[in-house]
Parts: structure tokens; C-alpha cells; sequence
């Protein structure tokens, strides 16, 4: 006959104290009587044994408790320590052989280019990949991803500086409490992004007994399909005059035609239809301004003046004086300034919404829809961006406030890290919550700049 053993109770903190209570209130006349532990240990399903080594061990940690004295169950429950019931066993095992503070302060020595995986890590310390992994696992060491950054030189440091110190809320300079940035429910970002059909190094899970998937196959990597996008975005906000949540979406708009092929091929037929990718040149922007920004701008933003239209420095993009887009404006708002251009600083995408975070959330969002051609890919961005949580961008914008507080702390260099700002945890808070600004006592100075 086999017998199975029986598996064993993990003593969590909580079930050690259960057990511990259960045993004082089975005290009576000031002794605990004969059989406790075995019913304990029925009820607990735990060994009495268990229970027994439990219950004596704690008694010896109860301050001024003495072997075979009087139990009085209200002094036990009120004198037992807290760590009594404790499962944290700081220095158990065996002594390790690498002192981890002598090895910690070795690796900070290490060049960072020498310590970008585990074994290589390992490699330049000369101990074995276990420890380092050992010491990652404990917290003592952790892994960061260099990014790479525009560079900056001195110019770009002072116009990303004096950028930011004009987002700061004028009312609020001599006020007690901290200085913040403007609401920026007048702005509008906008930016280009090419979008790409599939991207080198895709994952997906596949069962045990399954083929792996067929590998997509291209010419070469410059031929993968892709489409450039123009994004257009503002702040979300509550729209008094139509009572209802503005989500900051203006529009996203391809950039290129619809044609039709006019041969057969293996993958399609005469007069399909087909997408032709075109050069962004100024004309082109100026038409999509024109005929799609614009008249969104118009249908959408719940302000109609003094509306600021973002953008970077590229040589397509018009001047911040330009006299055709005026015109246009004036046509449509009645107001030459109500909707102006302005150009970002200069090695500055990390002043932008789009380029921020919302084009790298778009392209993760719409990666899990798999389209199969330009089309499928073009269609399925638009219903990608439609359904945006309104949300999650205002949270970029947060974001976007808090990064300049960062430009200004460094004085207009890009060497920082974005903080934490638990924005997820602030959902139920109000929708245009507005993130202090660092500017006062800040001595603006090209001798800071260096």
C-alpha cells in the first residue's frame, strides 16, 4: 500500500498568531489543560508537535515570563512582542562567500559600457553569473535603460529654459503657495510619425505542441511597409458649453493617396486599390493645415481664440509669420490671432506631447490589432486613436509639466530622469490638475548653462 505524505502548512505570520490566540483562550485555571495542543492542531490542520514548539517558543519571547508560573491569558496577548509571529529570516543561511558591499562598491568603479548584461557584469567583476543575479534578485542591483538623447549646446540649453520659465502661471509668482505651470488648455501639438505595418523582433505565445509562426519576410528592412501620420492633439478637458468631456483629440491624418494598381500580381489585381507614401514638403503641410487641422481645430477645441499650434523646427513646416497661414486662420475664425504658430525649441521632442509618450503608446495599441497592408494599417491607427482614453493623454500632459520642471531644475540640458508621479493612482481626481513649477529662485544665466 502506498501512502501519500501529507502536504505541508506554510506558518504564515497570520496562522502562527491564530494558533498562538487559539492556545491562550484554552487556558483555564492559569495552567493550559492537558490535549490543547492536538485540538489545535485539529483545527488549524498543523501536527500538535507544531503547535507545541509554537507555543513555547513564544512564551520565552514575552518579556519577564517564567517556566512553570501562573498563565494569565490578558498578560500573554498584551506582552507578546510583535516579532514574535514573525517569517523573515534576516541572517539564516549559510555566510556568503563575496562581500556584497565590497563587491558593490567595485562594480560602481566598472565602466558602464562593461556592465550592460548579467555575464558580462560577472565577467569584469570575475565572480560567478549566480551572484550577480543572486544580488539583483535582493534588490542591490537593478537595471537601466540609457536612452538615447538629442545634444544640446548652448543656445538650445537657454531657449529650452526660457520655453519652460513662459509655461509658468503668472498668477501664481507671489502667491504663498507653489508657483505652477499654465493649464496649456490652449495648446495644440502637433508632429509627424511614420508607422510602420510590422517591426523586427516581434513576440507571440504559442502552445507547447505548436509551429512556430512563419517568418515574415521582406527585401530588405527599408521596404517594410509604412505610412507617415500627421497628429494634432490638446489637453482633455470638461467642455462647459456642451456639458460633455472634451478628450484632446483633434485628428490624425495620413500623409499620401489612394491609387490603384494596374497590373496583376500574386498579391492583388487590376484596379485594386492601393497606398502611395508622399514626400512631406512645406507645400503638403500647409495643405493639411489648411483643410484638415484648421477646420478640426474649429469643430473641436471648446476655445475658438488664442489658440497656440506647436511644432518642431522642420523645414517643412511653416514659419510662425507666415502670411497665407494668417489669411486662412482669418477665413475660418474671423481672428488673424486665433490661432497661432509656434515653433518648440530646437533638440527638443521631449517637448512635445506627441513625441513625449502618446506616438509610442499609439504604436504599442495598434501593434495588437495586426493589420496586413497600408490600408488595414492606416484604418486601424485612425480607430486606434479614436478610442484613445482621454485619460491616459492627459496624463502625457502631466507628464509633459513635470519634464519641464526637470529643464528647469538642470538648467535647460536633457540629462534627467522623468519622476514618478503616481498619476494612475489620481484618476478620480479632477481632470485638470496642474503640476507645481520649480521656477522661483531659479537665476536664469548663460553662466549656468555650462
Amino acid at each position: 500500500m502506498v501512502t501519500t505524505r501529507k502536504k505541508r502548512v506554510a506558518m504564515t505570520e497570520k496562522l502562527k498568531k491564530d494558533v498562538f490566540t487559539a492556545c491562550v483562550v484554552r487556558v483555564s485555571r492559569e495552567i493550559l489543560p492537558y490535549g490543547s495542543f492536538k485540538a489545535v492542531g485539529e483545527t488549524h490542520k498543523i501536527h500538535p508537535r507544531t503547535v507545541a514548539n509554537l507555543w513555547y517558543s513564544t512564551l520565552k519571547q514575552i518579556p519577564g515570563y517564567q517556566p512553570n508560573t501562573p498563565l494569565d491569558p490578558v498578560s500573554l496577548l498584551a506582552n507578546v512582542p510583535e516579532t514574535a509571529f514573525t517569517t523573515k529570516f534576516e541572517n539564516s543561511g549559510r555566510n556568503p562567500k563575496h562581500d556584497r558591499d565590497m563587491l558593490l562598491q567595485e562594480i560602481k568603479n566598472i565602466d558602464p559600457t562593461a556592465r550592460r548584461t548579467i555575464r558580462s557584469l560577472a565577467g569584469a567583476v570575475g565572480i560567478p553569473v549566480m551572484t550577480i543575479w543572486r544580488m539583483k534578485q535582493s534588490k542591490k542591483l537593478k537595471v537601466h535603460t540609457m536612452a538615447l538623447k538629442p545634444k544640446l549646446n548652448d543656445d538650445h540649453r537657454l531657449n529650452r529654459l526660457f520655453h519652460c520659465i513662459a509655461k509658468n502661471d503668472k498668477n501664481t509668482i507671489n502667491s504663498v503657495a507653489e508657483m505652477t505651470f499654465k493649464s496649456m488648455y490652449n495648446e495644440i501639438h502637433i508632429d509627424e510619425k511614420w508607422f510602420f505595418l510590422v517591426r523586427d523582433g516581434l513576440r507571440c505565445i504559442v502552445t507547447q505542441d505548436e509551429p512556430p509562426p512563419k517568418a515574415i519576410s521582406v527585401s530588405h528592412k527599408s521596404h517594410i511597409t509604412k505610412v507617415m501620420f500627421l497628429s494634432a492633439l490638446a489637453r482633455p478637458r470638461f467642455n462647459h458649453t456642451t456639458r460633455q468631456e472634451f478628450d484632446g483629440l483633434i485628428g490624425i491624418y495620413p500623409v499620401g493617396e489612394i491609387d490603384m494598381y494596374v497590373r496583376a500580381s500574386h498579391g492583388h489585381q487590376p484596379g485594386d486599390l492601393k497606398w502611395c507614401n508622399v514626400n512631406m514638403d512645406r507645400d503638403l503641410y500647409r495643405d493639411m493645415l489648411f483643410n484638415f487641422v484648421l477646420p478640426d481645430v474649429k469643430k473641436k477645441m471648446p476655445i475658438d481664440n488664442n489658440i497656440i499650434l506647436q511644432q518642431d523646427g522642420a523645414k517643412a513646416h511653416l514659419p510662425d509669420d507666415d502670411p497665407l497661414f494668417a489669411a486662412k486662420v482669418t477665413e475660418l475664425f474671423g481672428d488673424p490671432t486665433a490661432v497661432k504658430l509656434y515653433t518648440q525649441p530646437a533638440q527638443s521632442p521631449d517637448l512635445n506631447v506627441n513625441d513625449l509618450g502618446f506616438f509610442n503608446s499609439l504604436q504599442s495599441r495598434y501593434y495588437q490589432t495586426a493589420p496586413k497592408d497600408a490600408l488595414e494599417l492606416i484604418e486601424m491607427v485612425e480607430e486606434t486613436y479614436k478610442n484613445y482614453p482621454a485619460k491616459k493623454l492627459n496624463r502625457i500632459w502631466l507628464t509633459l509639466q513635470s519634464v519641464m520642471n526637470q529643464v528647469i531644475n538642470q538648467r535647460g540640458d536633457n540629462d534627467y530622469t522623468i519622476p514618478h508621479m503616481k498619476k494612475s493612482s489620481g484618476t478620480t481626481k479632477p481632470i485638470a490638475t496642474i503640476v507645481g513649477c520649480n521656477c522661483r529662485g531659479k537665476h536664469v544665466s548663460t553662466r549656468h548653462l555650462g
